[in-house]
């Protein structure tokens, strides 16, 4: 690697300097230039990887304001798909009570036929319970019609409601998906951030021994 060369030329340059004072101002000079090069790269890498890092936190911030967006739409069409439910329950049980009243007249005007037959004398009293009865099994008729035709609108709704859910779930796993993506690139770049730091502190050090040495001499 670039930084073990450059400690082996330091070493050598160190060597040189106790055999020989003019060949040491040379190495010196040479291994001050590379220790040089090698702190202006150290310093590049550490800006360039910080420049990263923060690219990559903007990035998770961002991820992190459409997620909640997204989790507020689906706790919203969680709401309305509960609302649609106990509609749907309370029409059903609507219309099984008018089914029980149709069924009950019908049967009372079963009934009511034959005590035609076996009271004459209340024949008019009976047709006109009749005629009330068919007037209320129209009516029953009537709101079941108007049932049934809500019943539709709340199946139709429920079908756009399952499909706003689908969507919802979609996009949580991808924005899941992305967080997980931008986590893992984020402590790649902490660990890059970390490892170029000590390497610049390292060379830093390394540079003030050499002018140290230099201003000696």
């Amino acid at each position: 690697m670039k930084f073990s060369k450059t400690m082996t030329a330091m070493t050598l340059g160190l060597m040189v300097c106790v055999h020989s004072v003019a060949f040491a101002e040379n190495t010196a000079k040479d291994g001050l230039d590379r220790i040089k090069a090698n702190l202006n790269n150290s310093k590049s890498n550490l800006g360039e990887y910080q420049k990263n890092l923060k690219t990559v936190e903007g990035n998770l911030n961002e991820v992190a304001k459409a997620k909640g967006q997204v989790e507020s739409q689906q706790k919203e069409v969680q709401k309305q798909m509960e609302e649609n439910n106990h509609a749907m329950t309370r029409v059903g049980g609507q219309e099984k009570e008018i089914q029980n009243l149709i069924s009950n007249e019908k049967t009372l005007t079963a009934q009511e036929n034959q005590k035609i037959a076996e009271l004459e004398a209340m024949i008019a009293k009976i047709k006109e319970n009749q005629k009330k009865r068919e007037a209320n099994v129209n009516d029953y008729q009537m709101q079941m019609t108007q049932l049934q035709e809500e019943k539709k609108i709340w199946q139709s709704r429920s079908g756009s409601l399952k499909e706003q859910q689908d969507q919802v779930s979609q996009k949580l796993r991808s924005l899941a998906s992305e967080e997980k993506e931008w986590k893992g690139k984020q402590q790649g770049y902490k660990g890059e951030v970390n490892r170029w730091s000590k390497e610049v502190e390292r060379q830093q050090k390394i540079s003030d021994s050499y002018n140290s040495l230099a201003e000696v001499k």
